[in-house]
């Protein structure tokens, strides 16, 4: 009787490690691809047509890492150009007008150089809670006010320090219930 309730017991234990090991195999290879992805490539590869951020927090909390991404680097001239095209895409048809995508990838490039020469960089960023957007209605249109909050690091001639600046992120519902980037002030 002993010896098979030591053989039953040694193969639950070879069983269950047998599930452990096969659990532990399929999160590391899953785990595996999505680590090699960089930033940039997690962004251009965000599929906005079918999968839009459903509220203007979300929109505005896309833009900022997009936001984030530009200013960290790690991507080339042509990455660059799609992680652009992709902001753009959370901006009001009014602002993309305003912006045509070839001059807005220029000013992005500018700010990335100003950014970089001031030895800047974003090390946070707070947005406020879904509960403290503000939603008013403009011209008969729904729109939302949402304050963000970036915490940056200045390092110059060896020494960093830090600073906090706000902005306020105007967006307004288009066609389609969509939340769109209408502009922001700081």
């Amino acid at each position: 009787m002993k010896k098979n309730g030591l053989k039953s017991i040694l193969i639950v234990i070879f069983c269950a490690c047998l599930c452990v090991g096969y659990f532990f195999y399929l999160t590391q290879k899953m785990g595996g691809k999505e680590d090699t992805l960089t930033e940039a490539e997690l962004i251009i590869s965000k599929d906005l047509e079918n999968s839009y951020p459903k509220t203007a927090r979300e929109v505005v909390k896309f833009y900022n890492r997009i936001l984030k991404c530009y200013y960290d680097g790690g991507y080339t001239d042509e990455q660059l150009g799609q992680i652009t095209e992709q902001a753009r895409i959370l901006m009001d048809e009014e602002l993309r007008q305003k912006n045509p995508q070839e001059s807005y990838l220029q000013a992005v490039e500018e700010d990335i150089s100003v950014f970089a020469k001031e030895g800047k960089t974003i090390s946070n960023v707070a947005l406020e809670e879904s509960n403290e957007i503000e939603y008013r209605k403009v011209k008969g249109r729904e729109c939302a006010y949402v304050d963000v909050v970036y915490y940056l690091k200045i390092k110059n001639k060896g020494k960093t320090k830090s600073e906090r600046s706000s902005q306020t992120y105007i967006l307004r519902r288009d066609d389609g219930n969509k939340w769109r980037i209408l502009g922001f002030y700081q």
